[in-house]
This record gives C-alpha cells, sequence and structure tokens, in this order.
C-alpha cells in the first residue's frame, strides 16, 4: 500500500537532537519537497503563528522550494517527471514516479514486459 493511500499512521521515529531519545507525544511530520499539501499546512502555519522570526523563515523556505509540475496520467504535482515508457507513446508528456511504478507492475502482469526503472528527467525545470 502506497503512502497516498493510506490515512494517519505512526510512519517516522522522531527522535531528540539534544537527548537523543525518542520524543514522548505525538508528531507530524511534513516534508515539502514534493508535497504540495505540506506547502499549504507549512503556510498556513506561518499565518498561524505568534513567532515572527518562525513565519518568516518558513514563508522564505517555501517559495525557495523547486515549483511543481503536474503529471500528465494522475494529475498531482509532483519534483520528479521521467518521460513516458514507449508503451504509451505520449510524445511531449511527463509521468510521475507513482505512476511509473503502477503501468510496471501492470505490464510485467499482464504482458510479461518490464518497462524498467523510473528515470527522472535531469536538468529540466518543472513546470506547472
Amino acid at each position: 500500500m502506497s503512502d497516498q493511500t493510506k490515512g494517519l499512521y505512526n510512519k517516522y521515529q522522531i527522535t531528540n537532537r539534544d537527548t537523543g531519545k525518542e520524543a514522548e507525544g505525538d508528531y507530524f511530520v511534513l516534508k515539502p519537497t514534493n508535497d504540495p499539501a505540506a506547502r499549504a499546512a507549512l503556510m498556513a502555519y506561518a499565518e498561524a503563528t505568534d513567532n515572527e522570526q518562525l513565519a518568516a523563515e518558513i514563508s522564505v523556505w517555501v517559495s525557495m522550494l523547486p515549483e511543481l509540475a503536474s503529471c500528465n496520467w494522475c494529475g498531482n504535482p509532483a519534483q520528479e517527471l521521467s518521460h513516458p515508457h514507449l508503451f504509451d507513446m505520449a510524445f511531449g508528456k511527463r509521468m510521475c514516479r507513482h505512476c511509473w511504478d503502477h503501468d510496471r507492475e501492470v505490464y510485467k502482469g499482464a504482458y510479461g514486459e518490464d518497462i524498467g526503472e523510473f528515470k527522472p528527467i535531469r536538468g529540466e525545470v518543472a513546470k506547472a
């Protein structure tokens, strides 16, 4: 089951850097690099906090993240995209890792063909 379909669950172990011990309590970890919901949550936090320094630093951090582009298959934003595999013949389109991995399993199971590993496009800036 991919993270895209799981609900709330304990995915990470949080360690206190000062003590080296596992932190007590509940935490929710965000990874804004390739998650637009994490970006929105961070910006909402920046607006809601009374800590002006933290708010400013969050805003700058999020604004400096690479732009996300949409996968032509699922429509979800992704930082890494690939050209489609040969069986799709969709010239000029871009595919995210999730859709690639799904297609890979389908082609292996249905046709016995392996489209290979996901190969992100290098040197190409994502365009929304």
